[in-house]
């Protein structure tokens, strides 16, 4: 029984993925590298059921020779004692006398004596024995794990196949569907969910409309602003994320500011905000004397700074706030 691959994008690998399937010659283990969203575990998981043939049951639940292993809640990394303990699942006999599949999520977070336990494997792989790693890059990755997996490489996907997807698959709207396709910057996955969740999506665009208005606001209006937006002062992964979050919706402002300042209005990616921002341009152009563009490269850093500062476990919040202050 074969599964039908998701029409995702990345043609390539999965025209390369379903040969494989074909010749029923897979490799030992796999790396998937890219940004989030991009469609890597659905297409990991494709080619897992692909492979293991007729592992689904009719209620769509996975058989006991696929696992997936992630961080567990609320933790940052996945720890050694995860990895032993899909070693050892993996080591016994195959419950349908098949494939037996691990896939690993943002692999990255494995700890390096979780990596070290794993490379165990990689470098006695066993028959019948498949694992597939997700990452967003091979920072983070040994270099002598990322030189034992034959690695695939996923690029955002262009706005129009996104666009076809939502309508085909979810029968979206044209119009929503041209605004969530320009949203998600090649990021199918992250189109969808804003499909599916109204509220999110609704809560991503009151976020986006106040955070435009910092590039024209004093530091005071800004500072108070921000607990509207993100209040979460702990150092918890949730924080983290959400933070994260934040600087990526400025980021796409920033770039929507600068695609208008050169004129290319139908590229940007906040459609929804596009009087919004156009007003703010204009402010911008008056405030920065013509240096408009320079004021936004120097916001750009300012915003690199700020994931570096989250990445050395600076208080998420505190992050938020110094970016806040500097814009």
């Amino acid at each position: 029984m074969e599964i039908k691959w998701p029409q995702l994008g990345n043609e390539n690998i999965i025209e390369f993925l379903s040969r494989v399937v074909s010749k029923d010659e897979p490799s030992g283990a796999y790396l998937f590298l890219g940004p989030d969203d991009l469609g890597k575990s659905t297409i990991a998981l494709a080619f897992a059921r692909n492979l293991m043939a007729k592992i689904v049951a009719e209620d769509g639940n996975l058989s006991s020779d696929l696992h997936l292993i992630k961080a567990e809640e609320g933790k940052k990394i996945i720890s050694i004692a995860q990895i032993r303990e899909l070693i050892k699942t993996l080591s016994l006999s195959s419950f349908l006398n098949s494939y037996k599949i691990g896939i690993i999520k943002e692999a990255q977070t494995m700890t390096e004596e979780a990596q070290n336990a794993l490379l165990k494997t990689l470098e006695e792989p066993r028959s019948k024995v498949i694992l597939i790693l997700l990452a967003n890059s091979e920072e983070g990755l040994l270099p002598t794990i990322v030189s034992r997996v034959q690695k695939l490489h996923f690029q955002p996907v262009a706005s129009e196949i996104i666009y076809d997807y939502l309508i085909s698959e979810y029968g979206a709207k044209r119009s929503l569907a041209k605004d969530l396709a320009n949203l998600s910057l090649g990021r199918p996955l992250k189109a969808a969910y804003f499909l599916e969740n109204e509220a999110a999506y609704h809560k991503y665009q009151e976020k986006a409309k106040i955070l435009q208005q910092f590039f024209t606001n004093n530091v005071n209006w800004r500072l108070n602003e921000l607990p509207l937006i993100f209040n979460d002062k702990t150092y918890s992964v949730q924080a983290v994320k959400g933070a994260e979050g934040v600087i990526e919706i400025l980021e796409g402002l920033s770039r929507d500011l600068l695609l208008l300042y050169f004129n290319q209005p139908e590229k940007i990616q906040h459609a929804f905000l596009r009087e919004d921002l156009q007003t703010s341009l204009e402010q911008l152009k008056a405030d920065q004397e013509n240096q408009t563009p320079l004021y936004l490269l120097k916001c750009f850093r300012l915003m690199a700074q700020a994931r570096s500062y989250l990445d050395a476990n600076v208080n998420p919040y505190v992050v938020l706030e110094q970016l806040a202050i500097n814009f």
